[in-house]
C-alpha cells in the first residue's frame, strides 16, 4: 500500500505538549456561519461591552478575587491570578466546543452546551492526541519551554482555550482603580504550531501572562485544535466535504472569543490572530476560508504560509490506520468503526509507525483541499482578492530550517542544504504571498528576525532558527536563563509592535514604529535583531529572496 502525502510545514515546532465532559448534542455546523457584529441585534451580551466594572471591584487591593469569577454566555468560569505576573488574571482550559468524541470524532466541532456549573479555569485542560515520531529532534532535546506542563493529560476532550487578561483596574500601585470600563482592550489570539501533528496552548514560551503584564491594554488568548488524524483525517466517508475539522476548531474558538471576550475586558472589534509555523499556516488558511466574514481585524504569520493542500481523493493514510485497527468494509462502515475504537489505540498506530520499514514513507495527516477550509488554487484566489484583505504581517527567521532537520547532527548541517530548504519551505512562500497581496492592495508588512542569544541558542550553528522569535514576542525568553540587555530591549520592542498592531492594524506600524508597507523592490523589509541590535533596519523587500523563482519545495515522504 502506498501511503502518499506530503508535509506542508516542515516539521514545525514539536511542542511536546479539568476534563470538561458533557453529553454531545450534535449540531454539525453550529457556530460556523455568519454571526452578528457587536452593534447589531443578536450579539450575545451586547450591552456588556459598555458597562463598567462591578462596584465591588472599584476599590481595594488587586488581590481581591471578585474579577476572577466571570460569567460568559454559556457558563461561569473561575480563574486565578497568574503566579508569576500579579497584575494578570488567567483563565485556563475553558471549553469552547463539545468534546469531539464518539460520532463527533473526525467531524466539525459542535457548540458547547450551556451549563449552570462553574468551570474550573485554574489549570490547563488536556492536550489533544499527539503524533510524535520517536526520533531525536532539536526542540524536544533542547527546549523545555516548548513542552507540556507537568501533570497534563492527553484526551480528545481538548477543545479549550486560555485567556490572560489584566486585573480589573489594577494600577501601578497595586490598588484597584474605580469604574474601569470593560470590553475595550485589544485581543491577540495565538494559534500554536507543531506541523499540524502536535502542539498545545500550554508551553511556557507561549503563555500570554508576561505580554499582558507589560501591556495592560491587551488580552491574550491561546487556543487548542485537533491535530494529525483527529483534525485532518482524510477519510473517504467525508465525501470531500469539511475535510479539515482542525481548521473548523480554530474558527469556532475565534467565534467563542468574539462572543465572550468582552466579559474578560477584551474588545470583540479589536481582535487579531497570530501564529508560528503550522499556526502561521492556520492564520493564512483562515484568512482565505472566511474571506467575507473574518471577524478578526488582522493577522500575523510567523514562518508559515498555507498555500499547499493535499489531494482530497487520497485516503491511503486513513485506510492504513483503519486496517491496522480492524476497521474494514465499505467507507461508511470503516468510518463508523474508526469513530468507535479508542483514541489511544489510534494514537498508538501513529506513534509506533516506522517509516524505515515502509520504504521511507511517512504516515502523516495534513489538510486536504475541500474548497471550504483549504484550497487548491491559492495563487488564483490572491490574484482575484478572494481572501480577507485585512492588514497582515508576514515574517520569517533567518535560518529557518536549522531547527527542523531530523535526524540532526550536534556539529551542524550543510548550510547550503539548510538555505535551500528554508527558502523552499518558508522564505519563498512568504515572498510570494506578500507580493501578491501587496499588488492587490492589501496592507502588508514583512519582517525577518536575526536574533542569536545565549539562553536560546544551545548549538552555535542554529543561528536564528525556526521558532526562535516566539519567546521574544511573548517576553518569555528568560523563562530558564536570564536575557542579555539587548535581548530584553528587542523583546520589549517586538511585543509592543504586536500589541499596537492589534490595537490599530491599519496605522500603528507605520505611524508608531516607522515600518513602511511592503513593496518588493523598495526598502520595506524590516530586519529585527540584525547583529542583535535593538533598532530595526530596513532593506530591499526582496533582498533575501534570491533563492526563489522556481516551483515550491514539497517535502517528500522519504526521510531527509
Amino acid at each position: 500500500m502506498t501511503r502518499s502525502s506530503f508535509l506542508l510545514l516542515a516539521g514545525a515546532i514539536a511542542s511536546l505538549q479539568l476534563a470538561h465532559t458533557a453529553d454531545a448534542t450534535e449540531k454539525p455546523d453550529a457556530g460556523l456561519g455568519q454571526i452578528p457584529l457587536p452593534d447589531e441585534p443578536g450579539f450575545p451580551g451586547q450591552q456588556s461591552v459598555l458597562v463598567y466594572a462591578d462596584a465591588s471591584n472599584s476599590a481595594g487591593n488587586c488581590t481581591h478575587d471578585s474579577d476572577l469569577l466571570v460569567k460568559t454566555t454559556l457558563f461561569t468560569v473561575q480563574g486565578a491570578v497568574s503566579p508569576e505576573t500579579p497584575k494578570v488574571r488567567q483563565f485556563l482550559g475553558i471549553p469552547f466546543a463539545q468534546p469531539p468524541i464518539g460520532r463527533l470524532r473526525f467531524r466539525p466541532p459542535v457548540t458547547k452546551v450551556a451549563t449552570n456549573e462553574i468551570v474550573d479555569a485554574t489549570k490547563y485542560g488536556p492536550y489533544c492526541f499527539q503524533h510524535t515520531p520517536a526520533r531525536s529532534a532539536i526542540f524536544s532535546d533542547y527546549f523545555p519551554g516548548h513542552q507540556f506542563v507537568a501533570g497534563q493529560v492527553e484526551s480528545e476532550d481538548c477543545l479549550t482555550l486560555d485567556i490572560w487578561a489584566p486585573r480589573k483596574g489594577c494600577g501601578d500601585d497595586g490598588q484597584q482603580q474605580a469604574r474601569t470600563p470593560v470590553g475595550d482592550k485589544a485581543v491577540l489570539i495565538w494559534i500554536h504550531g507543531g506541523a499540524l501533528m502536535t502542539g498545545d496552548s500550554s508551553p511556557p514560551y507561549t503563555r500570554g501572562s508576561k505580554m499582558v503584564e507589560a501591556h495592560q491594554d491587551a488580552v491574550v488568548v491561546s487556543i487548542n485544535y485537533r491535530v494529525n488524524i483527529f483534525g485532518f483525517p482524510g477519510a473517504a466517508a467525508l465525501d470531500g466535504r469539511k475535510l479539515n475539522p482542525g481548521f473548523l476548531d480554530v474558527r469556532m474558538a475565534v467565534e467563542w472569543v468574539y462572543q465572550n471576550i468582552h466579559y474578560f475586558g477584551g474588545s470583540p472589534t479589536q481582535m487579531i490572530i497570530f501564529g508560528d509555523s503550522a499556526g502561521s499556516s492556520c492564520v493564512d488558511k483562515y484568512i482565505h476560508a472566511w474571506a467575507h466574514d473574518p471577524i478578526i481585524k488582522g493577522g500575523i504569520m510567523m514562518s508559515g504560509q498555507g498555500e499547499l493542500s493535499a489531494d482530497p481523493n487520497d485516503h491511503s493514510n486513513f485506510d492504513y490506520v483503519a486496517d491496522k485497527l480492524g476497521c474494514i468494509g465499505d467507507k461508511n462502515k470503516q468510518f463508523t468503526c474508526m469513530q468507535q475504537v479508542g483514541a489511544k489505540e489510534i494514537a498508538h498506530v501513529l506513534n509506533t509507525y516506522d517509516s524505515k520499514r515502509n520504504d521511507g514513507n511517512v504516515l502523516i495527516f495534513q489538510p486536504q483541499a475541500d474548497n471550504e477550509t483549504s484550497f487548491s488554487n491559492y495563487t488564483d484566489l490572491q490574484a482575484r482578492g478572494l481572501y480577507a484583505t485585512v492588514p497582515q504581517i508576514i515574517g520569517n527567521c533567518n535560518n529557518e530550517f536549522a531547527s527542523l532537520i531530523t535526524p540532526f547532527n550536534k556539529d551542524g548541517a550543510d548550510q547550503q542544504v539548510l538555505d535551500r530548504l528554508s527558502d523552499g519551505m518558508f522564505i519563498c512562500p512568504a515572498a510570494k504571498a506578500a507580493r501578491a497581496r501587496q499588488e492587490f492592495g492589501s496592507p502588508i508588512w514583512r519582517y525577518r528576525y536575526f536574533g542569536e542569544w545565549p539562553n536560546s541558542n544551545p548549538l552555535p550553528w542554529l543561528h536564528a532558527y525556526h521558532g526562535s522569535d516566539i519567546a521574544m514576542v511573548f517576553g518569555t525568553a528568560d523563562t530558564y536563563e536570564p536575557n542579555t540587555p539587548q535581548q530584553t530591549a528587542i523583546s520589549e520592542y517586538m511585543q509592543s509592535v504586536w500589541v499596537e498592531f492589534a490595537k490599530d492594524p491599519e496605522n500603528a506600524l507605520t505611524e508608531k514604529f516607522g515600518w513602511p508597507k511592503y513593496v518588493a523592490h523598495e526598502d520595506t523589509l524590516v530586519r529585527l535583531a540584525y547583529e542583535n541590535n535593538p533598532k530595526p533596519t530596513f532593506v530591499k523587500g526582496d533582498m533575501y529572496d534570491k533563492g526563489c523563482g522556481g516551483p515550491p519545495i514539497v517535502w517528500p515522504i522519504k526521510e531527509l
